[in-house]
């Protein structure tokens, strides 16, 4: 992996030049004028933040079929897609992706970006489906509850794919450019071990019930060591953990272990015990 600065990409044109050069699908694409029309495809929390940071630089259109104002095509003029939509579990627990395949297939040849989780099977059905788009990923580490603020304090975007340096310069940042199977898998591993340590952190607080000490403080002390740090150790009322993304990605990834024969069983049992102890 390497990182790539916005600042240092430089593209030399003549005048007669269009304003306008491609490269690719196998390089990277480069604007002079950084004003582009950018379809933002989803309009959850995640396309709502990525609108709110890229609309004083672009000229965003939002496709939603969820949205009645929304409810479009694809403009076939776009210079980019970003792909936000829902990818819910399935019955067994894995990556429901169909909402990402029909956003690519509609879309025009031009540079996609993922930002919608996956699964690592999936990005290799998705390359062999679409052998010659340009796609992109990039994990999507937002919380639901500070998507935007979380987004504009990002300094660095992780991405993999045909066009990274293209988006570096659509978000005016640097970028850090990796396998895209190994950018999938660590957002899977990020929200599991963040799971697996509320599920803990839960076990702690039953022990602190059975033997009449105060949780809270327990959690300080454990939380003062660096390593640990006293993030998700808020035992709420629901108990367990819930949102958008632990329960779908914990389940989806134990589902990729499953396929080639690797057993989950730390994720598996934090899974099992928040089922048992969540109240909602």
């Amino acid at each position: 992996m390497f990182i790539v600065h916005h600042t240092t990409v430089i593209l030399l044109i003549t005048s007669q030049q269009r304003s306008k050069t491609r490269i690719g699908p196998s390089g990277p694409i480069l604007f002079l004028n950084n004003f582009m029309k950018i379809t933002i495809a989803g309009y959850g929390f995640v396309g709502k933040a990525h609108r709110e940071v890229l609309k004083d630089k672009h000229d965003i259109t939002i496709v939603d079929p969820a949205w009645p104002e929304y409810n479009k095509p694809i403009p076939q003029d776009t210079d980019a897609v970003i792909v936000c939509v829902s990818t819910p579990p399935r019955e067994d627990g894995s990556c429901h992706m169909d909402n990402v395949y029909d956003v690519i297939e509609r879309a025009p040849d031009v540079p996609i970006l993922i930002k919608s989780t996956i699964s690592v099977e999936g990005w290799d059905m998705l390359i062999d489906t679409f052998p010659n788009r340009m796609l992109n990923f990039s994990p999507e580490f937002l919380r639901a509850s500070s998507a935007v603020q979380d987004l504009q304090d990002a300094e660095l975007i992780l991405i993999g794919g045909t066009s990274c340096s293209f988006w570096g310069k659509v978000f005016s940042k640097d970028i850090e450019i990796a396998d895209p199977k190994e950018l999938i898998l660590a957002k899977y591993m990020r929200n599991s071990f963040l799971a697996t340590k509320v599920a803990f952190f839960n076990q702690v607080y039953d022990l602190c019930e059975a033997l009449g000490i105060e949780y809270e403080a327990v959690a300080h002390y454990t939380g003062m060591d660096s390593r640990i740090t006293e993030s998700h150790t808020q035992v709420t009322e629901e108990r367990g953990f819930g949102g958008h993304c632990f329960p779908k990605d914990t389940s989806a990834i134990v589902q990729t272990g499953q396929r080639d024969n690797v057993d989950l069983s730390i994720i598996k049992e934090a899974i099992e015990y928040n089922n048992r102890i969540r109240k909602i």
